[in-house]
């Protein structure tokens, strides 16, 4: 008998040291800290001049662009509803937010990997004695746990990896707002644009008209000759020509935003039918220096947060080649007697402990840590290809923004001497200076200018917008930050697990 107790305390006091080492273990053992390479930003935009329409942007400036949506300085309502019934709506949109739902899930999947697991179960059977013809009852219960402590970090770089991801995914989703906010825009552009050069062309085509029968009138009077005629007829014809694809432009324009809206093409939003302004170009665009920009884009967020998840990912490889241990405990009660199933002479308990290695498995182990690394490599590679795209998009944005307003104001030049040169050879002809010919070249040459004048201020818009979009990555973050936190509290009562604890990336188990 005491060597039976002297056996017995043995084997608790080895137990009691396993547990304690293990949790000391635990405690000391690090997850690798390593961080993301930043890469170097400009000290200032290459493309930026004293002629660009841009100005340095003030951290007042900074903060304001954080609340207020990009959009909303091309003063335009109509644009604003579109902008944000697609953020409502559109499909990419409702995508990404699945997608941090999806991202939040694996975290608290990995975060449940920390914690013990408890299972329970019961039963009851019958047995017969054929002998006796007595019959037996038994009643049994069961509550098992079970855990892996964390001693060497494998569960934790795994929950690291999951935080990463899931702001990653709130990255992708500020990404498509701001893909999403400029393709509408632009495409709202391109529409008022190409209603306007149809408004101006049929305009067009009626002077034209009139000029054919006025030429045929004069020609009937010996004052022209048969080739005026001509000539004032294949005008009206060119022009004419050019009202159909006018008019399929602004058909496609108007179902791509019904499109991107989320509604099927012929669903067409009210006030796109009608012919409208373009919006006004701002004078100037706030420009954040190029580290901010880097800092605010959430493309380039994304991808630093996937080498921070892929960097922690190889550290689970890794703490994988090293030995686990793992520690369990189960009640049971059994009775034939189901008043007396939880007395305590029904019960046996017991206590497990235990520790393993991997000896060999022919380099299985040791080919996932090198799988891993290449990974995080590629991530790494990855995040500096869009630090770099990053950077040419905006220098590309500010050189064709200053290049486009320059074409413009050169077009707005020609035109108002175009209107001067036309009324110079209409008094000409009156006067008999000139032939009808050059009152048509000067017309056909007012109306190239027209349109394409109305073509280079819906471009230099354009250009605002691309710059816009490849700066703005301030608001656009906020606005993801919102749709957590509002995604969290929609989904909270089922976020707490046993623990009493909540899924947030940004909080550590």
């Amino acid at each position: 008998m005491a060597k039976q107790f002297i056996r017995g305390y043995s084997m608790k006091r080895t137990l009691i040291f396993f547990c304690m080492s293990t949790l000391v273990l635990s405690g000391c053992s690090s997850i690798g800290s390593r961080e993301v390479p930043k890469e170097t930003a400009p000290a200032d935009w290459h493309s930026q001049s004293e002629k660009a329409p841009v100005e340095a942007q003030t951290p007042e400036q900074a903060q304001r662009a954080a609340q207020i949506p990009w959009w909303t300085e091309l003063d335009d309502p109509l644009l604003n509803q579109l902008i944000q019934e697609a953020i409502q709506s559109n499909p990419d949109v409702l995508t990404a937010q699945s997608a941090i739902r999806e991202a939040r899930a694996y975290r608290k999947q990995a975060r449940g990997a920390l914690f013990p697991k408890v299972t329970a179960s019961g039963g009851v059977g019958s047995s017969r004695n054929h002998d006796t013809d007595v019959t037996t009852d038994t009643y049994s219960a069961v509550l098992d746990a079970s855990w892996e402590p964390d001693v060497f970090g494998a569960n934790r770089s795994a929950l690291s990896a999951a935080d990463a991801q899931e702001l990653a995914s709130q990255a992708d989703y500020a990404d498509v707002l701001i893909t999403l906010s400029a393709e509408v825009a632009t495409n709202y552009v391109a529409l008022r644009g190409y209603q306007a050069q149809l408004a101006v062309t049929e305009d067009s085509l009626k002077t034209w008209r009139e000029t054919v029968q006025l030429t045929v009138w004069q020609q009937m009077a010996g004052m022209v000759t048969q080739l005026d005629v001509e000539q004032a007829k294949r005008s009206y014809e060119q022009t004419l020509a050019s009202i159909p694809s006018l008019r399929q432009n602004i058909i496609e324009a108007q179902y791509q935003i019904a499109v991107l809206l989320g509604r099927q093409p012929e669903n067409l939003p009210d006030g796109l039918g009608k012919s409208a302004p373009l919006p006004l170009s701002p004078e100037s665009v706030f420009l954040p220096m190029p580290a901010d920009v880097l800092r605010q884009r959430p493309d380039v967020r994304a991808a630093e947060q996937r080498v921070i998840s892929a960097m922690a990912q190889t550290d689970v490889a890794k703490a994988n080649r090293l030995p686990s241990f793992a520690l369990g405990g189960s009640l049971a009660w059994n009775s034939t007697n189901l008043s007396d199933l939880f007395s305590v002479g029904s019960l046996v308990s017991s206590l497990t402990a235990g520790v393993a290695q991997t000896v060999f498995d022919g380099g299985q182990l040791a080919a996932q840590v090198e799988i891993q690394q290449e990974v995080e490599q590629q991530a790494l590679l990855s995040y500096q290809k869009t630090v770099l795209a990053a950077l040419q998009e905006t220098e590309n944005a500010l050189s064709n923004l200053h290049n486009s307003r320059e074409t413009y104001k050169a077009l707005k030049r020609a035109l108002n001497t175009s209107l001067l040169e036309e009324k110079l050879a209409i008094i000409q002809y009156e006067a008999g200076e000139a032939n009808f010919t050059d009152v048509l070249d000067a017309q056909r040459t007012r109306l190239t200018l027209r349109k394409q004048s109305i073509e280079a201020q819906a471009t230099e818009l354009a250009q605002v917008i691309t710059l816009s979009k490849a700066v703005a990555g301030n608001w656009a973050m906020k606005q993801a930050q919102q749709q957590n936190q509002a995604q969290q509290h929609q989904t909270e009562p089922n976020d707490v697990n046993q623990s009493g604890g909540s899924s947030n990336a940004n909080n550590k188990p």
